[in-house]
């Protein structure tokens, strides 16, 4: 989020493989600083949906 943020991208992550993880550690705080700043721009369930998402 945050190299995707610097590079002027839209923010997606995905929720499988790490992206569950890395949510939990985003919700609960543990990266306040640079992570609250590269918050995504949506949460997608798998690539499919993240495709789906980009793609409307």
């Amino acid at each position: 989020m945050i190299a995707a943020k610097r590079a002027g991208c839209i923010k997606v992550l995905v929720k499988t493989g790490s992206g569950e993880k890395d949510l939990a550690k985003y919700r609960s705080n543990q990266f306040f600083g640079e992570w609250l700043e590269a918050t995504p721009d949506y949460i997608a369930e798998n690539s499919l949906d993240a495709v789906n998402w980009l793609l409307k």
